[in-house]
């Protein structure tokens, strides 16, 4: 994989990436870790991923590298070790292009279709249990927008790379199909005040077209934005 092929280029624009959202959480513990137990988690990791070690040695990562001798910034390194990539060698993005597009540039605030929908959706009040049920929805989605390590989604941690790399969360393809599943039901509805006519729903189309396509090819998400 050709690093420049992952440096931030456009501003204002949002993908998804197929990801190893198992990888990527492994990955993601192992980074909130200390000294040696970050390196013994670390060596951990490669020793039963062979097919990541040396993803890793042919980005010119030693065999014997500790995790102190590698380079690379924390969002860079998790990019690198868990998306998927074609035969090229290039990240694979999920979607046909011009859902891509729909998905990468929403017309409100700062652009992420993912915002939007956790700034107006509500919970369908004629759905049974629909309060958990919301709450599991925005659960979800700040999953995807501002994850930080498992169980604290206050913020994206991993931002601020090379080239502008801004990680904001994956989903593993079980979290893919159950929101995909919640939201393709009645178990939501609009904010009264939603600035946009019809906003939230062309949001969850477009979403639910990128979920479904991740699932075809049995895959994570990783949401990533450019700036």
């Amino acid at each position: 994989m050709d690093l420049d092929q992952v440096g931030g280029t456009t501003s204002a624009f949002y993908t998804l990436h197929s990801c190893d959202a198992d990888i990527a959480l492994d990955i993601s513990n192992i980074l909130h870790q200390d000294g040696e137990t970050k390196n013994e988690s670390w060596k951990a990791l490669l020793a039963d991923n062979p097919t990541l070690k040396q993803r890793l040695i042919d980005q010119g990562m030693s065999e014997s590298s500790t995790f102190e001798e590698i380079s690379w910034d924390d969002s860079m390194l998790l990019f690198l070790c868990s998306i998927n990539i074609d035969d090229e060698g290039k990240p694979l993005t999920i979607g046909e292009s011009l859902r891509r597009e729909k998905f990468g540039r929403f017309p409100f605030g700062n652009g992420s279709l993912i915002s939007y929908l956790i700034e107006f959706l509500r919970p369908n009040s004629e759905v049974k249990g629909a309060n958990q049920i919301f709450s599991r929805i925005i659960e979800l989605l700040s999953k995807l927008s501002s994850f930080n390590n498992l169980d604290d989604y206050s913020e994206a941690r991993f931002t601020g790379g090379k080239g502008g790399m801004n990680i904001l969360g994956f989903l593993s393809l079980e979290e893919v199909t159950e929101i995909r599943k919640l939201l393709s039901g009645r178990n939501w509805s609009v904010a009264s005040d939603e600035p946009l006519d019809g906003g939230v729903r062309d949001a969850i189309k477009h979403f639910l077209a990128m979920l479904k396509a991740a699932e075809r090819i049995d895959s994570g998400i990783m949401h990533r934005e450019h700036l």
